[in-house]
C-alpha cells in the first residue's frame, strides 16, 4: 500500500506548521531574505527594515504580493538571489524542497491533490528545477562562502554541514499524532531571540 508522505514521522519539517517556533531564532538586521519563499509563512516574523521574498514561481510571487505589500517580491534562481544579496546585514531563511516527491512525485502527488486542497495548491503552484539533493549540493557549496547570518532548514534526517544546528519539535502533536519538526542549520549560534517565545525543544 502506498502512504502519502504526509503520514510519514519526517514529513513534518518546513514551515507551515513550525514558522512560529523558527521565529523566537529570527536575529534583528537590515534584510531579512527567503531564496525560496514559497508562501513565506515566516516572513511575518522578521525582525528587519527591507524584506526580501524570492521564488522562481510566478503564481507564488503574485500570493505573495497580496500577503506581504511591503516586501520586495523577486524571481531569481536561488543562487543568484543569494549571490546578489549577501552582505553582513542580511539573514537568509532557506527553506529549500526537500522532499521533491510532495512537489513533483507521482503517486504520491495524485494522493495529496486528490485529499488535500491546501497541498493542492501548494503543489501546482511550485517550481522545482532539479533533485532535493541537487539543491543541498549547491546550498552546501554555498552558503560556507557568504558574509551574511544564514538559518536553513530541513525534515529530520536530512543532513547538512553547517557550524551549528538544533532540533525543535513542535509541543502538540498534529495529522496521525506526529509532531510537526525541523532541523535548523546555521552558520552563527542559534539562540533564542525573542524571550517571550519559550524554546520547545
Amino acid at each position: 500500500m502506498n502512504k502519502s508522505v504526509l503520514s510519514l514521522p519526517d514529513r513534518y519539517g518546513g514551515l507551515f506548521h513550525m514558522a512560529l517556533q523558527i521565529s523566537a531564532y529570527i536575529p534583528k538586521s537590515k534584510y531579512y531574505i527567503e531564496p525560496f519563499s514559497g508562501l513565506a509563512r515566516t516572513a511575518k516574523y522578521a525582525r528587519s527594515q527591507i524584506i526580501i521574498l524570492n521564488d522562481k514561481s510566478l503564481g507564488v510571487n503574485k500570493k505573495c504580493e497580496k500577503i506581504y505589500p511591503n516586501a520586495i517580491i523577486k524571481n531569481y534562481d536561488f543562487e543568484e538571489c543569494i549571490k546578489k544579496y549577501d552582505s553582513k546585514k542580511t539573514f537568509f531563511l532557506i527553506d529549500p524542497p526537500y522532499d521533491v516527491k510532495y512537489y513533483n512525485g507521482d503517486i504520491v502527488k495524485a494522493e495529496i491533490i486528490k485529499n488535500n486542497l491546501r497541498n493542492k495548491k501548494a503543489v501546482n503552484l511550485s517550481i522545482i528545477d532539479r533533485s532535493a539533493k541537487e539543491y543541498l549540493d549547491k546550498l552546501q557549496e554555498i552558503l560556507p562562502k557568504i558574509k551574511g547570518h544564514y538559518i536553513l532548514t530541513l525534515s529530520l534526517g536530512k543532513k547538512f554541514q553547517a557550524p551549528y544546528e538544533k532540533i525543535l519539535r513542535h509541543i502538540k502533536p498534529h495529522l496521525f499524532g506526529f509532531h510537526p519538526s525541523s532541523h535548523l542549520y546555521s552558520n552563527r549560534p542559534l539562540k533564542i531571540q525573542i524571550p517571550q517565545i519559550i524554546d520547545y525543544v
